[in-house]
């Protein structure tokens, strides 16, 4: 029974140890908390339709993006899909930008949006454990 107790213990230790959320990785890299903050004050009002939010923000969330140097980046989360991921985010941000300036319509400023989302996601999934 000690051993089984040791044992579920071992599992929930590493568990924990190697469950790295969006809230404690972008605690540890506090570029990704600005960028992170903003993304979702301007995505939220943009998936329901309203599209002024990012297009008052998204020169500022270029900037946010640009922040995200990777010598920034704490190093237990560097690694080469990461960095790949924030070349692209901070590309997929100034489309975005590039988008709001030219007065692209909702539509198209949405797909690009929601392309940027998904980067940003997919840069958060890279530390998620494997299942």
């Amino acid at each position: 029974m000690m051993k089984l107790i040791k044992s579920l213990f071992a599992i929930a230790f590493f568990f924990a140890v190697n469950t790295v959320s969006a809230q404690s990785i972008a605690s540890k890299w506090p570029q990704l908390n600005d960028f992170q903050e903003l993304l979702v004050k301007t995505f939220e009002p943009a998936g329901e339709g309203n599209f002024g939010p990012i297009k008052n923000s998204s020169e500022y969330l270029v900037e946010k993006a640009e922040a995200l140097d990777v010598n920034t980046m704490p190093q237990d989360l560097r690694n080469p899909k990461a960095d790949e991921a924030v070349v692209v985010l901070k590309r997929q941000t100034k489309l975005v930008a590039e988008l709001v300036r030219t007065k692209a319509s909702d539509v198209e400023l949405m797909k690009s949006f929601q392309k940027l989302n998904e980067t940003y996601d997919r840069l958060l999934s890279l530390y998620e454990p494997k299942k």
